[in-house]
């Protein structure tokens, strides 16, 4: 069965990803690229939203001011939002956290000069 934590350890060792603290990201912007258009356009699309999801579960454990969680899963449902398989709830939904993104992207932002 698949194992996500030796499947990590064994990128890192090909030298595909490498560990940021506790962030995992690819060793190239090519190696990002050429794995995302292996992965078929309909998993791509489901995995943007089940990114954005988890990231959107975890972001209510944090002030939505102090941290850009909300901002990135909104991109990644956003992603998602392109393909119109909305139903009505998660349209409602998805409307008012980009609604919370937008208000707290524009309140950090310093319009005075």
């Amino acid at each position: 069965s698949f194992n996500m934590k030796n499947e990590l350890q064994h990128a890192v060792q090909e030298n595909f990803i490498e560990k940021a603290g506790p962030i995992w990201q690819f060793t190239h912007d090519i190696v990002k690229s050429t794995i995302y258009d292996l992965i078929p356009e309909e998993n791509r699309i489901l995995l943007h939203k089940t990114i954005g999801k988890n990231l959107l579960r975890t972001s209510e454990n944090f002030p939505i001011e102090s941290t850009g969680i909300h901002k990135i899963a909104m991109d990644q449902i956003n992603k998602f939002c392109k393909c119109g398989r909305l139903d009505k709830q998660d349209r409602s939904r998805f409307a008012i956290h980009n609604a919370t993104a937008a208000k707290s992207a524009l309140a950090s932002y310093n319009f005075e000069e």
